[in-house]
């Protein structure tokens, strides 16, 4: 799901049919509700005929089933199917919904189980009905996606939009015995073959057969030339992709090999094409136009690659990471690795994995970007004592004709922060891990290297919140949490004049799942915010944003804490380089400070070779230290 996608208001009525029924008194157990694939459909919205494309996969089960379940949980009535969308008497009730990927012989598609009512077992027994048409929301994404749907998600219809399967009673000829959907071969009863004898029933099944065979020779001739048609039509846009990139400079003009690989990936997958034109390009190729008329040459990808290489200051290192290479990471097709190797850059690789690894803290421990920090690339002893600064609100002064203004106290004050933790990620990979592949093992470790980083930054803030610390505390079991209790502990900050700015909750998984259960988020989940069912990210409570939290400790029957920034306070630090401890020593490695322009957080990187376990190390350190700010603008939240 993208940031934020509008969600129309109004229902769609969009009819189609549903599971086929051999002819029996046996009900279906369940009906599709919505085919797979996009649809072109004629439907109604606020009881206008409206024409629009949905898009049904394996997402729209998931988004039913999440809605469904909300129903149930939100409401003492159940969600219900009605006949003809007259919201009336009930025709079934939906039980779960589920995807179907077709891979079993049924039609791919969104499927509903079912407990028939009365009325409607009648109505199917009947054949009085033969297509269902759901009831949904969606948003105004070209084509549509489902986003949920209201307490009556359907009902029986006669008329359906979605050609794509067959009615829910079966044709006459199916008997209880024969399952649809299925091919049966019938051997021909022996016939007379008196010259003036009448055809037997058989004989007449014999020429039909032999018409049928004919009927299909000529489709099969039809597809074959289809078939060459489309192989053409893909050749000749595969060759057009690859010439635009060659054009724009995604590919060497003169590697014919490297062209016809791709020339083959496109004609053999269509979608490859994409992957193609999100290579970026060198921008030498394209000029830059500024206001005013001028046109500036801009430095390619390499060229700004080199500068990061000669450039020894670490700001301005970080400056050119923040503007020229993180934006390409946001696609998650692009690969440095070839880059780097191809240009004589390698030694960057380590910088880059480092950088990635940083950036990634901001989105997976966005406790750490909730309270005041202290990140900065200066080098610091184990112990020292460093200041973190916190916000305050600021005094008002009255205003006096003989000595006019007086200056108000400081809006932010000091908290003196022990660095007390010297930490470091390291990671080895020896001869024959590296020998064994041609994978880049160590790039591979971004993702684990930055849950390592935050996840003991995260426990060396949690560790600070103690009764000694925080004396305001809310205690509530897992079993009654909810708005309520936000609502109450947002009472309590303000009443002892927290910052309304910049509020947060940090929950337990079991708090923050109950949370996410309550009645009024259901019901925004369902009509409103999707991203609360697909993401799991809630929406900021009574002015709190709920901040899941993995590792919370369990001291003191501690289950979350909600604060302001100024609640808690949490310092980075570089530790001293040892290798300058000896400078006339050759070091057997490199050393190198690495800051993330989008976290502030800088670390030591180190990277050498042991030659006696024939092993090359990569490591990251850095030292920390955590420690309460204003008492006041924090609450525990207690089970007990």
């Amino acid at each position: 799901m993208p940031d934020h996608v509008p969600v129309k208001s109004e229902p769609i009525t969009a009819r189609m049919p549903a599971l086929e029924l051999p002819q029996s008194d046996q009900l279906p157990a369940e009906i599709m509700s919505f085919p797979a694939g996009v649809h072109t459909i004629n439907a109604k919205q606020a009881g206008k005929a409206i024409n629009t494309s949905v898009q049904v996969d394996a997402q729209t089960a998931a988004v039913m089933q999440a809605t469904l379940e909300a129903h149930m949980a939100a409401s003492p009535q159940k969600p219900y199917f009605d006949f003809d969308h007259d919201d009336k008497d009930a025709s079934a009730w939906p039980k779960a919904f589920r995807w179907e990927d077709g891979s079993n012989g049924r039609p791919a598609g969104v499927y509903a189980a079912v407990e028939w009512s009365g009325s409607g077992s009648a109505a199917i027994a009947g054949k009085d009905y033969r297509s269902f048409s759901p009831v949904f929301y969606v948003d105004e994404r070209k084509p549509a996606r489902v986003t949920g749907a209201p307490l009556n998600m359907g009902g029986l219809v006669n008329s359906p939009a979605f050609k794509k399967q067959a009615p829910i009673w079966a044709k006459d000829t199916l008997s209880a015995a024969q399952p649809p959907n299925q091919n049966h071969t019938h051997m021909p009863d022996k016939t007379d073959t008196t010259p003036g004898a009448t055809p037997s029933p058989a004989a007449a099944s014999d020429t039909s057969a032999i018409q049928a065979k004919e009927q299909i020779s000529a489709l099969q001739t039809q597809v074959q030339a289809l078939q060459a048609k489309d192989t053409e039509r893909r050749k000749t846009d595969a060759k057009a992709a690859v010439d635009a990139a060659v054009a724009r400079g995604a590919l060497p003009p003169k590697d014919t090999a490297i062209q016809a690989k791709w020339t083959g990936l496109i004609e053999a997958d269509p979608a490859n094409a994409d992957l193609l034109a999100a290579m970026p390009g060198t921008s030498l190729l394209t000029p830059v136009t500024q206001p005013g008329g001028h046109v500036q040459a801009k430095d390619n990808l390499v060229e700004c690659l080199k500068k990061l290489k000669a450039e020894q200051d670490v700001d301005t290192r970080s400056a050119i990471y923040a503007k020229e290479v993180s934006p390409l990471f946001r696609d998650s097709e692009f690969r440095m690795g070839p880059i780097l190797a191809a240009n004589s850059l390698g030694t960057l690789s380590g910088e880059l994995i480092t950088q990635r690894s940083l950036t990634l803290l901001k989105r997976a421990f966005p406790a750490l970007f909730a309270i005041s920090t202290n990140f900065t690339n200066e080098a610091a002893s184990f112990g020292q004592t460093v200041k973190a600064r916190l916000r305050t609100i600021p005094t008002v002064t009255d205003y006096n004709v003989l000595t006019g203004y007086a200056t108000s106290d400081a809006s932010a004050v000091d908290v003196p922060v022990v660095i007390d933790g010297h930490k470091a990620v390291q990671i080895a990979f020896n001869a024959n891990e590296l020998g064994s592949t041609s994978r880049d093992l160590f790039a591979e470790q971004t993702e684990g290297a930055h849950v390592a980083i935050g996840g003991d930054l995260v426990d060396a803030l949690l560790a600070v919140i103690t009764a000694a610390n925080f004396a305001n505390g809310t205690v509530q079991a897992v079993a009654g949490f909810g708005r309520p209790t936000m609502t109450a502990i947002a009472k309590a900050l303000t009443t002892r004049f927290a910052p309304r700015a910049g509020r947060f909750a940090m929950l337990n998984l079991d708090y923050y799942e109950k949370l996410g259960q309550d009645a009024s988020i259901v019901s925004l989940a369902t009509y409103q915010k999707a991203e609360i069912i697909t993401e799991n990210q809630l929406p900021p409570v009574a002015g709190l944003l709920p901040i899941e939290v993995q590792n919370f400790p369990t001291v003191g029957n501690l289950t979350g804490f909600a604060g302001t920034p100024d609640a808690l306070a949490l310092s980075t630090r570089l530790p001293n380089d040892y290798t300058q401890a000896m400078p006339d020593v050759p070091s057997n490695g490199s050393v190198q400070i690495v800051k993330n322009p989008d976290t502030g957080i800088a670390v030591m990187l180190v990277r050498f070779i042991d030659h006696k376990l024939g092993a090359a190390v990569w490591r990251v350190a850095y030292m920390r230290g955590a420690a309460k700010g204003q008492a006041a603008s924090g609450q525990r939240i207690t089970s007990a």
